[in-house]
């Protein structure tokens, strides 16, 4: 449900704030009085495109806010798919126009143009002319009948996506062409190569590491051992080495180290010292040996690291890759040996996958022409309550050339609005009027689903008057029980229906600026009002009589349908 519009800067409204309710909401006002704007702002808000001619002049922004109540699962699992969760069951969207560009949020989180679009659909329904011309489109039909099919066709309906998800993906195999044996024997040539190539290297992981350093130790083993005897002639062996003169500085200590406690500590910790080296000594004589130079090991390291190196620029940067790669391969070898089997076993799914397919799409077909039969009998209504007496409408299911991905039917509107003429194709209407009322009694037909949803009517009343116009008034009257209705009107008839009537106009401010405002209306305002609706000018006793009457009218039609 819509709870509130707020606009800033936007064409001729500075700023303007709108609570709307449940029930029905009527905007009316004088033509040019900015209620377009209004329903525009709106349209902007929910993704329509806006540039900066939209900013009101001499402001940096235009802003358009609408907060709506999360009030169905439907809306909130659509907006988890965006990972927006409702504020105290609320969602505020937000648009700012800027000159050179737009931002999008969703409760303070941005958000894409295609993702408002995609959340606007299950919010609200907003219906004007162009709106009303979608009738005229047969692939509109189809829709429109499923939304009104029960809980027993929607199950049908998922059970038959799921069928045509598993055929679109096995006839677009089936259909790929065939390998012929020349290249299939030359594919699996190739791939033998490579895996043999691959296997017969017996790769390990991270092994190029391990096999650099040790190639770097093998290249460089002379110098490491010349450093390593250098350094313990050093320690031992040279003249001046490090182990005499600690020793010699150890029998120094030794004749004082009792006089002194200090003097005995920094004896001991001389005398580690002189360990120290001792094992040290030994440790680099030992590791000395290990570093002789060794021809054939290095060969063997360089051999490995240059195999290691071509593996990975043919079949990778790592050897990681190259495993990967080798996993792959396999797997492609599997499949080109098993080919034939595989292909006949696709094959074979294909065609039950068709039959389970049609057998399900049969049943959307039937479940399709025995929803149709209630379908008609309730537009048949609906039009006889819009004032279309003896109107004849007759839902045509014919079968499609192919699958899609609701069925294989074809559903089209015939209509008859005149007695004695025959039924025609729904496009065949050219009156905005009729069209506007059609749509109203196909949206009455499908409203009642156990949600409140919010629609928004403009230009409902186009080219209708007199009774049609009470025939109207009273449908949305209905419509508004269960659902939140937004109808923008000139028609005194439904605006004496609202709920909740609001009164847009526009005057022009002491800075000579047009500014259009909005005001919520109490009884004595929706009076004043329907009788400007009527034609009065100068506060008419007689206009002001009418307009009591038709609200009266009005108000006793929705006590009646209410008890």
């Amino acid at each position: 449900m819509l709870l509130n519009l707020h606009v800033k800067n936007f064409a001729i409204i500075d700023e303007i704030d709108i609570d709307f309710s449940e029930g029905l909401n009527i905007l009316t006002g004088e033509t040019g009085a900015g209620k377009s704007i209004i329903l525009g702002s709106l349209n902007i808000a929910l993704g329509a495109k806006a540039d900066k001619d939209f900013i009101r002049s001499g402001c940096e922004y235009a802003l358009v806010e609408i907060t709506f109540r999360a009030d169905s699962k439907e809306v909130i699992d659509k907006l988890s798919e965006y990972d927006i969760i409702p504020e105290n069951d609320e969602v505020l969207i937000q648009r700012k126009i800027m000159p050179t560009r737009s931002v999008f949020k969703v409760n303070s989180e941005n958000v894409t143009v295609s993702a408002i679009k995609d959340i606007a659909c299950v919010l609200i329904d907003v219906y004007g002319q162009h709106d009303y011309q979608n009738l005229l489109n047969q692939r509109k039909h189809i829709e429109i009948l499923d939304s009104f099919c029960k809980n027993d066709f929607e199950k049908a309906l998922e059970k038959y996506k799921k069928t045509y998800a598993e055929y679109l993906e096995l006839k677009k195999i089936s259909e790929s062409p065939e390998i012929d044996e020349v290249k299939r024997e030359r594919e699996m040539s190739l791939l033998e190569y490579q895996i043999n190539e691959i296997e017969e290297a017996s790769l390990k992981e991270n092994e190029e590491e391990e096999v650099k350093e040790r190639l770097s130790v093998l290249e460089n083993a002379s110098k490491i051992q010349n450093t390593l005897m250098s350094v313990k002639g050093l320690i031992n062996e040279n003249e001046g080495n490090a182990s005499d003169s600690v020793d010699a500085s150890l029998r120094e200590l030794s004749g004082i180290s009792n006089l002194d406690s200090n003097l005995g500590e920094l004896f001991e910790d001389l005398n580690t010292i002189s360990a120290l080296i001792s094992d040290f000594e030994r440790k680099i004589g030992r590791m000395a040996e290990d570093y002789e130079a060794n021809e054939e090991e290095l060969d063997r390291y360089r051999a490995r690291f240059d195999l290691i190196n071509s593996l990975e620029k043919k079949y990778g940067r790592t050897i990681s890759d190259v495993l990967e790669y080798l996993d792959e391969k396999n797997k492609e070898l599997d499949e080109l040996k098993d080919y034939e089997i595989k292909r006949i076993k696709v094959l074979e799914d294909f065609e039950n996958i068709k039959e389970e397919l049609k057998k399900e799409a049969g049943e959307l077909t039937k479940l399709r022409k025995k929803y149709a039969v209630q379908f008609e009998k309730a537009i048949i209504n609906n039009l006889t309550d819009l004032n279309f007496n003896q109107s004849e409408f007759k839902v045509v299911i014919s079968e499609s050339e192919d699958y899609r991905p609701n069925g294989k039917d074809k559903v089209s509107f015939e209509i008859s609005v005149n007695p004695g003429e025959p039924l025609k194709p729904l496009e065949s209407i050219s009156s905005g009027g009729e069209l506007s009322r059609i749509m109203l009694a196909l949206k009455t037909c499908g409203a009642d689903n156990g949600n409140l949803q919010t629609y928004i009517f403009d230009e409902i009343d186009s080219g209708i008057s007199g009774v049609t116009a009470w025939k109207v008034a009273k449908k949305l009257a209905v419509l508004s029980l269960n659902n939140q209705i937004i109808c923008i009107t000139h028609l005194q008839q439904i605006a004496s229906m609202a709920d909740i009537h609001f009164e847009i106009r526009k005057e022009v401010s002491d800075d000579s600026r047009t500014n259009t405002y909005i005001d919520r209306l109490d009884e004595e305002g929706e009076i004043k009002e329907i009788a400007r609706m009527l034609g009065d000018e100068f506060d008419s006793d007689k206009f002001r009589e009418n307009a009591i009457e038709i609200k009266k009218q009005a108000m006793d039609f929705k006590k009646q349908i209410s008890e």
